[in-house]
């Protein structure tokens, strides 16, 4: 058998994260949408030298590749900045921006996931703090990394100091791919749950430009209209109009939260969200806080700050001064947000789900098709009604 990536790689092993298509010396490989609209290697043969690059970038059938500073028991803070104007408008305490901003000054290189001029998510290398308005706020879609590896390569090696932000995976492979340790570059992940089909992402806001009758103007994930807890989806429309939905009533939030309808094959058979990780540092939503420092939720935004590395440590140094934070143990974590080692396992009714969207998505429209799958049966709504009583039940004794 041919050991080329697109004949080894298996589909709930490949977490679509562009190492071999950055590292290929024969540019023969391309990302090929599936049916599902995730992408996957697909190489031209013809072109193909059979230098096996694309086989040892991969992380999915590499050994581990940690920093040499990683910790096993890492350091966590709850924290976020004392800026309120950019609390309000990320998507959890700020961190990232505060982080980034330190970058910036220093004449350093910021790369991140953007939303492009049609909404499409995208990775970017940013060097402006215009730019880092842009990273900031999560992104619920797989974002296409492109050509980045490669870039961030030419800025380290050009002696920049660059921060890399992604989802574990995408630092994984771009540890893979530099090969060597580089002292100028800083990587920040994230408690990662899953990542979302760009198309059926690309689905709902076309879903939502017929409700409204207009193209969308901007699109923010975990707007905080609502406050934090109840994290809103914005879509603000070019006619003037505006969307705004909690978690428990925007249809996408619902189809990822509650039906895990659309994620990635191997995010449920995630290899990267164990300890110690790959980046210096991971941060987060830190869900739960009100329960261990109730004093530091607003309800505003709080943030994990997971010191993994001495580079972690280094950057914290550079921000604290701008923050409010307290140190807390790594167990609070899981108070609220077990996404920083729990796989998102599906059940057997959410596979059925699943299967039913993705048979469907293409030919629906995806609000209506959505909320049909999630209609509960009569069986459930009298199980939830009978789940309520006892607790109101047992809340009186």
């Amino acid at each position: 058998m041919e050991v080329v990536i697109d004949k080894v790689i298996k589909k709930n092993e490949c977490c679509g994260c562009y190492g071999c298509f950055n590292v290929c010396p024969a540019k023969c490989i391309e990302m090929k949408k599936d049916e599902e609209g995730f992408v996957y290697p697909k190489v031209d043969y013809e072109k193909c030298i059979h230098c096996e690059m694309c086989i040892k970038v991969c992380p999915a059938l590499g050994e581990r590749k940690y920093e040499k500073t990683a910790l096993k028991d890492p350091e966590v803070y709850a924290s976020y900045t004392k800026d309120n104007e950019i609390r309000l408008d990320s998507t959890s305490g700020g961190i990232f921006t505060e982080v980034a901003k330190t970058f910036i000054k220093n004449d350093g290189i910021v790369y991140g996931a953007i939303y492009d001029e049609n909404h499409k998510i995208v990775h970017y290398r940013g060097e402006t703090q215009e730019d880092i308005d842009k990273i900031r706020q999560s992104k619920y879609a797989q974002s296409d990394i492109g050509g980045n590896y490669i870039s961030a390569k030419k800025d380290l090696i050009a002696g920049k100091k660059v921060l890399f932000v992604g989802t574990p995976c995408h630092i994984a492979a771009l540890k893979r791919f530099l090969i060597k340790d580089y002292d100028n570059l800083y990587t920040m992940d994230f408690l990662c749950r899953g990542v979302n089909s760009p198309e059926a992402y690309k689905n709902y806001l076309e879903s939502m430009k017929k409700i409204y009758n207009s193209n969308i103007k901007k699109v923010i994930f975990k707007n905080k209209t609502h406050g934090w807890h109840r994290f809103s989806t914005k879509l603000i429309f070019e006619n003037g109009k505006e969307y705004v939905q909690d978690r428990y009533h925007d249809s996408y939030m619902r189809g990822y939260l509650e039906g895990c309808m659309f994620m990635r094959p191997s995010c449920h058979e995630c290899k990267y969200k164990d300890l110690p990780r790959y980046a210096d540092v991971t941060v987060g939503d830190f869900w739960g806080i009100e329960k261990v420092k109730p004093e530091l939720d607003q309800d505003k935004g709080t943030s994990i700050y997971m010191i993994n590395t001495a580079k972690g440590f280094e950057m914290f140094e550079e921000i604290k001064e701008n923050l409010i934070f307290s140190k807390m143990k790594l167990e609070d974590i899981y108070l609220g947000n077990k996404a920083l080692t729990v796989i998102t396992t599906l059940t057997n009714k959410q596979k059925k789900m699943r299967e039913k969207f993705f048979e469907r998505y293409q030919k629906e429209n995806f609000v209506d098709l959505v909320e049909e799958i999630l209609k509960p049966t009569l069986y459930e709504k009298v199980l939830r009604k009978a789940k309520d009583i006892v607790k109101k039940i047992i809340g009186r004794k």
